[in-house]
């Protein structure tokens, strides 16, 4: 196998699970050493219903491949936390090559996870809570990577996993946190201009994450759903692209990676699912 991310370091938050589980062991695949940080560590899971989602759990997953991996426990949300990971990165490293912010939460808050009532019954904290969770994090980490590391260094990516806003508009705080995510990614992206570092978006489908397959059955996901890998494997091609810099600013769907890039889900296949939406909605 190739390795064309040998000797680079990257750092994927919310990497306990899911997406950011599945963006490390697949960095880490191709060489680059990973440090993996979430607040669910052994013993301290935020999930103590699936096992094996920590930290801890995927840094193991890791070096069981033969892989370099660093778990470190941090609520990205949190600037003294997430300055001390990046100060250790700095101080064990000296380089930053790769930052893909994925921590996310506050889904949980309205009954079911979703929209309740009218619009005007949400929960007044649910639209704060996920922009901490999503723009600030996202803000913040890219901030003090930049500042500590990333800054002067001449070279960088980060990339931020986010969701193409619906149209119509879906449930209210998704969309305005979404958008903000967005919005942050094409603002940093042109402030980086000239840098030498690429800020770039990547929007996956509806993947089969653990949480995913706990509350939906396999014939309720079939056909209408992709792996985290698939993304993930899409965040590599853009860490492996010397000229990932033509992509800054923008928000790029998994399918549109795949397209360019080549690249496949664990099964073969290209889903193509926001595309899928986007001809179905202009045929309407």
């Amino acid at each position: 196998m190739t390795r064309p991310l040998a000797g680079q370091v990257a750092l994927v938050t919310g990497a306990s699970r899911g997406l950011g589980r599945a963006t490390a062991l697949e960095l880490a695949s191709v060489g680059a050493h990973v440090i993996v940080t979430a607040r669910s560590t052994r013993g301290h899971s935020t999930v103590p219903n699936l096992p094996q989602t920590t930290v801890d759990d995927t840094a193991d997953a890791i070096r069981a491949a033969g892989g370099g991996a660093t778990p470190l426990r941090c609520d990205h949300t949190d600037p003294a936390q997430v300055e001390s990971v990046v100060r250790h990165i700095a101080g064990q490293h000296g380089r930053l090559d790769l930052l893909v912010n994925n921590a996310w939460g506050a889904h949980d808050r309205a009954a079911g996870g979703g929209a309740v009532g009218e619009v005007w019954d949400e929960p007044p904290e649910q639209l704060r809570d996920m922009l901490l969770a999503g723009a600030y994090s996202d803000s913040l980490t890219s901030l003090l990577a930049l500042k500590y590391v990333m800054g002067t260094q001449g070279h960088g990516l980060i990339v931020s996993t986010t969701w193409h806003t619906d149209e119509p508009p879906g449930w209210l705080p998704y969309e305005v946190s979404k958008a903000a995510k967005n919005r942050l990614v094409y603002a940093l992206g042109h402030k980086l201009q000239g840098k030498g570092i690429a800020v770039v978006g990547v929007a996956p489908g509806w993947m089969r994450t653990e949480l995913m397959l706990q509350h939906h059955s396999e014939a309720e996901l079939a056909g209408q759903t992709e792996t985290p890998h698939y993304a993930a494997r899409g965040v590599v091609a853009l860490a492996a692209d010397p000229e990932v810099g033509r992509h800054t600013g923008r928000i790029l769907d998994v399918g549109e990676l795949a397209d360019l890039y080549g690249f496949t889900d664990l099964d073969g296949t290209r889903p193509q699912w926001y595309a899928d939406q986007r001809r179905r909605r202009e045929s309407s």
